[in-house]
């Protein structure tokens, strides 16, 4: 599995995912709820990460990049 993308926001990682599986690429949201369970008070060092198959991944880019969502 490789990351695609990293955000701050479980929504924006949500819809990318889907964006993802409509053409077809397998995708998976890590550490969606991270932020609400961790005690850690600084959010930033925090990440939650869109994933691929390794197969996938340079399609994901490419489609990602052509609609402007990376």
């Amino acid at each position: 599995m490789k990351t695609v993308k990293k955000f701050d926001n479980s929504f924006s990682a949500n819809l990318c995912r889907g964006m993802l599986e409509s053409a077809g690429i397998r995708a998976f949201v890590l550490n969606e709820n991270l932020p609400y369970t961790s005690a850690a008070t600084n959010t930033d060092m925090l990440s939650i990460d869109l994933v691929v198959d390794d197969e996938d991944y340079s399609a994901a880019i490419e489609l990602l990049r052509q609609s402007k969502e990376l």
